[in-house]
């Protein structure tokens, strides 16, 4: 609750005050919009890369069929055993309004030849490289998804200070210069009444 008598200097105080929170209400307004404007292009980003994720599994896995049928499926849970791909995986913060959000930065790279270079079984190494495209994208998603998740706790915790100045301080702060201007109205009254009634005397 705000504390104040009802004279001028807290007239004063309590206007400077109530200036000062419409101001920061105004900049977390500022901060929600870009928030949630950010939030909505990053989930459009994240359906674009989960429809080509989609294109890319139902791909692979037609690649895959294609290579069982060529090489037999013995041949192919030998080739399964063997690693071809490294991959490395950093995270980092980066800023976005001065709000940490994790950055997911990754590398995938070939590390041998297939088994034999002059195969007819080239759907191996074609479902291969299919398949980790397919895991590039789902480390794009989780990147993208990621950063999404860390801005909605921002923009939830942005709301909720920005309903708690609308509807709870803001209010408080209206109604208690309403009641100073009220009894400083009241008391100039009193006064001129006074005033009336010694001149009246004399």
């Amino acid at each position: 609750m705000i504390r104040y008598t009802k004279n001028k200097t807290d007239l004063i105080e309590l206007k400077k005050e109530l200036s000062i929170i419409k101001d920061g209400k105004d900049i977390l307004e500022q901060k929600r919009d870009i928030l949630l404007k950010e939030i909505l292009l990053i989930i459009d980003k994240v359906e674009a890369y989960r429809k080509r994720l989609n294109e890319v599994v139902q791909k692979s896995y037609n690649l895959l069929k294609k290579a069982y049928m060529e090489a037999g499926k013995d041949y192919i849970i030998e080739e399964s055993k063997i690693s071809v791909f490294k991959g490395e995986l950093k995270i980092y913060e980066k800023s976005f309004m001065g709000i940490p959000v994790p950055e997911v930065k990754y590398k995938i790279y070939r590390v041998r030849a297939p088994l034999n270079p002059v195969s007819e079984y080239i759907f191996i190494d074609i479902a291969r490289n299919s398949f980790m495209e397919a895991v590039r994208l789902i480390l794009d998603i989780a990147s993208t998804e990621i950063k999404a998740w860390k801005l909605a706790q921002e923009l939830k915790k942005t709301v909720v200070r920005v309903n708690a100045l609308e509807h709870f301080y803001i209010p408080h702060y209206e109604k208690a210069l309403k009641d100073i201007n009220s009894s400083l109205e009241e008391s100039e009254r009193e006064l001129l009444i006074l005033i009336k009634k010694l001149g009246s005397v004399e």
